[in-house]
C-alpha cells in the first residue's frame, strides 16, 4: 500500500470553457467494469460526485504547459504539484481561494468596477492547502488515499 498527498480546489477557479469541456467529457464517457473512462487528450481524469480528480503524474512528461491547457488551469495544477500532491481534486463545494482567479458561470472571469479580477491571485501570498473533508491544514497527514496497483483502482 502506498500513501500520497492530495490537494482540493474549487471548480470556480477553472476557466468556464475548460470546466464545461471536462464536464461534457464526463457526461459522455463510456463505462468499463463500472468505471467512467474520461477520454481527455492530456489529463488522467477520474470523476467524483462533486467534480473530478486530475492525476498530476502527467507533469513528469510535460514540464512546460501543453497548448491544450490554459495558463490558469496550468497554474492550479503546478501549484498542487509544487505542494507535493499526486492528485488534485476539483470540487464544486470547496470554497474558492484568494490565490487564484474565480470564474463566474458562463461569463468568463468575474471582475470588479475597475475591470480587475475580483479574486486575482497574489503571487506573494502564502499558500495554505486544506483537506476538503475536514478543513485541516495538515493535509500531508489526513488526506491520504490507497491505490491498488494490481487492480488499478482505488481500494
Amino acid at each position: 500500500m502506498r500513501r500520497f498527498p492530495v490537494c482540493a480546489c474549487s471548480t470556480a477557479h477553472l476557466p468556464r470553457a475548460e470546466h464545461d469541456a471536462i464536464d461534457l467529457l464526463i457526461r459522455h464517457a463510456p463505462r468499463r467494469s463500472g468505471r467512467i473512462i474520461v477520454d481527455h487528450p492530456i489529463l488522467s481524469i477520474e470523476a467524483h460526485q462533486y467534480g473530478f480528480w486530475v492525476h498530476l503524474g502527467f507533469m513528469d512528461d510535460w514540464p512546460e504547459r501543453p497548448d491544450g491547457l490554459s495558463p490558469e488551469f496550468w497554474a492550479l495544477l503546478s501549484d498542487a504539484r509544487k505542494a507535493g500532491a499526486n492528485w488534485l481534486s476539483f470540487d464544486r463545494d470547496e470554497p474558492p481561494s484568494d490565490r487564484f482567479p474565480v470564474f463566474a458561470a458562463g461569463q468568463g472571469e468575474a471582475t470588479g468596477d475597475a475591470g480587475k479580477s475580483v479574486n486575482a491571485a497574489n503571487p506573494a501570498a502564502r499558500i495554505t492547502i486544506r483537506c476538503s473533508a475536514c478543513g485541516s491544514a495538515e493535509v500531508m497527514r489526513d488526506a491520504w488515499a490507497r491505490w491498488d496497483d494490481d487492480a488499478q483502482d482505488w481500494a
